[in-house]
């Protein structure tokens, strides 16, 4: 019998016409595993094209080929749908889901493997990976071997050392494994440069995210225990500073970072649409089961969701429930 990793690879040969998918809200695994795929099957001669409903974050513009990602299309003549570190298959977007689903093979490839929301016909799954980029690495190695070509690239390293660090917080979670380190080594061997990637990502904010995460900050809040802490942005701090969606990355942490707090969130009020909550949480808690009662996911330290607003009732609602997870861990 086949494994998951050799159907993936046949599969990917076998089709001419590929579209590969990021997930809503894009960070740099899910961006980097569709450019780096995109990259190696455009270099085996066929019509790939990389989608993300959200488009590219500032931050994350200078990824090798960011420029060839589509958020949208009226195409429908795919052969192949590959979705890239999405958790669950709706997590593409609502946009983008008639394209995925008009191509007659689906693969999904992530180390997101959450009960009941695996989809696609074939599944190239390990929970253990600290970013889909790992996995991504072995498909392409495995495209190299089929078809004795050499795919990867200085860009293809970029773009999966990119994905690694930012899905292990530049290394410092805890799904870091020895495997990890030793796949950044050899990425930085085929051209990747730490350095550059940390600094493109973490050290090059706008002036609206600075005064956007001052906003954040003067709204923090913490239960009477100090185990969870939270803190918001509102529609007309994005107005008042010309901050954009993606200016409010990173501004979870600074919650979660609190000395004593287990879990830390983030909400952003953007009008017209639901209230987007980041969740963070410490070694002991899962965040992304809280985050799967509201229809978000994500991993155990880091996960997402939407919540119907109005703001101050999407914040007791998470809080609360929040609240009712770290007790079952006994927190």
């Amino acid at each position: 019998m086949s494994t998951p990793l050799q159907r993936t690879t046949r599969a990917l040969l076998n089709a001419q016409r590929i579209a590969v998918f990021a997930h809503i809200s894009p960070d740099g695994d899910t961006l980097g595993c569709i450019l780096a795929l995109t990259a190696a099957l455009r270099a085996l001669g066929k019509d790939a094209t990389p989608f993300a409903a959200d488009g590219v974050p500032a931050v994350l513009k200078g990824l090798p080929g960011a420029d060839w990602v589509e958020r949208n299309t009226e195409r429908r003549d795919f052969d192949l749908a590959v979705v890239c570190d999405a958790g669950a298959l709706n997590r593409i977007g609502t946009s983008l889901l008639p394209v995925a689903e008009s191509a007659p093979l689906m693969i999904d490839i992530d180390h997101h493997v959450v009960l009941g929301a695996t989809f696609g016909d074939i599944q190239f799954l390990d929970a253990k990976a600290a970013a889909t980029a790992e996995l991504i690495w072995r498909v392409i190695r495995s495209l190299e071997r089929a078809t004795g070509k050499t795919l990867v690239t200085p860009q293809i390293a970029e773009c999966l050392l990119t994905g690694i660090i930012t899905d292990t917080g530049s290394f410092m979670f805890a799904n870091v494994r020895p495997q990890t380190l030793r796949l950044a080594a050899e990425l930085q061997k085929h051209g990747a440069i730490p350095a550059q990637i940390c600094e493109q990502i973490y050290t090059n904010r706008s002036y609206a995210s600075q005064k956007l995460l001052a906003r954040a900050l003067n709204s923090l809040q913490r239960t009477e225990d100090g185990k969870i802490a939270w803190e918001h942005v509102t529609g007309r701090d994005f107005e008042e500073l010309g901050a954009t969606d993606e200016d409010s990355d990173g501004i979870v942490n600074h919650a979660r970072d609190i000395s004593g707090v287990y879990i830390g969130l983030m909400f952003r009020e953007i009008p017209g649409r639901k209230i987007r909550v980041n969740l963070r949480g410490r070694e002991g808690v899962a965040v992304n089961e809280i985050a799967a009662v509201f229809g978000g996911g994500g991993h155990n330290l880091a996960a997402g969701c939407s919540v119907d607003p109005p703001l101050e009732e999407a914040e007791r609602r998470v809080v609360e429930e929040a609240i009712r997870h770290l007790n079952a861990k006994g927190l």
